[in-house]
Formats: C-alpha cells, sequence, structure tokens
C-alpha cells in the first residue's frame, strides 16, 4: 500500500506476488530469509507494474489529479481508539501529504525510503533486496530523505 499509493494496485501487486512464490518455491534457497526472497519477488513485481502502467499511460482530458479520499492507513485508524476530529482531520492531512510527496519520488529513492524507514527493514537486508551494495543503498536513502524533507516543506507552505 505504501509503494502504490492505493488497495486496488496494492492488492494486484500481492496477488501476483503470491502467484510467482508458488510457482518458483522450488527455486527458493532456504540458506538465504525467506523475507528477502519474498521481498525481492514484490520488488519485482512492483516495478514490472510501473514499467506496464508507464506503458499503457495515456494524457488525461481533465486536468484533475486522482483523488483518494477513502485512503487510509491501517495504521492511523488503530493509532489512538478514540481520537477527536481534530486529530483526524490532522491525520488525514500529515499522510496525505507524506503519500504525495512519495508518490513524486523516482522507484529508485522511494523503495529504500518505505523498507527502511516506514517498514523497518534492516539497511543490509535492503541492499540485499534491491540489489544495490549498502553503500548505494545509503545514497538512495539520504537524496531520497532530503528530497522527501523538500517535497513536505512544500506541502507544508500551503498549510499553516
Amino acid at each position: 500500500m505504501k509503494m502504490c499509493g492505493n488497495r486496488a494496485d496494492a492488492g494486484d501487486i500481492v496477488q501476483e506476488s503470491f502467484l510467482r512464490v508458488i510457482k518458483y518455491m522450488k527455486s527458493y534457497d532456504p540458506t538465504y530469509p525467506f523475507e528477502s526472497w519474498l521481498g525481492q519477488i514484490i520488488r519485482n513485481v512492483y516495478l514490472n507494474s510501473l514499467r506496464l502502467e508507464a506503458r499503457r499511460r495515456s494524457v488525461p482530458l481533465s486536468g484533475s489529479a486522482r483523488d483518494d479520499d477513502e485512503a487510509v492507513s491501517l495504521e492511523e485508524v488503530l493509532a489512538d481508539p478514540a481520537p477527536g476530529p481534530e486529530r483526524i482531520a490532522a491525520a488525514q492531512s500529515d499522510s496525505e501529504r507524506v503519500q504525495q510527496a512519495l508518490a513524486t519520488l523516482s522507484p529508485t529513492l522511494r523503495m529504500p525510503i518505505i523498507l527502511v524507514d516506514l517498514e523497518g527493514m534492516e539497511r543490509e537486508e535492503c541492499a540485499r533486496v534491491l540489489g544495490c551494495s549498502l553503500s548505494a543503498l545509503d545514497v538512495r536513502l539520504h537524496r531520497a530523505r532530503a528530497s522527501l524533507r523538500e517535497k513536505l516543506q512544500d506541502l507544508q507552505g500551503g498549510r499553516s
């Protein structure tokens, strides 16, 4: 959900990923962590979906952006059993700003942020999943965090 930005695409990616897990289970090497193998499959399915979407993308006839009013994270719902209306509005606004800022990052920068900062994956494991060196991951994280910080500050400027 954090990678895609909407439930429908996330569901499609999870479904396709598990179909591939079933199909390629015989090729799994148990000497490596299962989570890394699964993460690599999910990453590949996600990147393939981005490539397919880029091929199918057409110019919209209207200038309006997609409106995902119903997209509220599970963490927001479970964070406080009885949040007040002000807190709900602030949380939705913050979540929307983070989702907007994440969506503007390239997949190369978005994936490390999601895996390390949002999902809590260890840097070494994340580097393995993304197929890069630890130093390359650190550079991507640094650039992604700086870009995200800048984008969030720009988005914050529209809010008092």
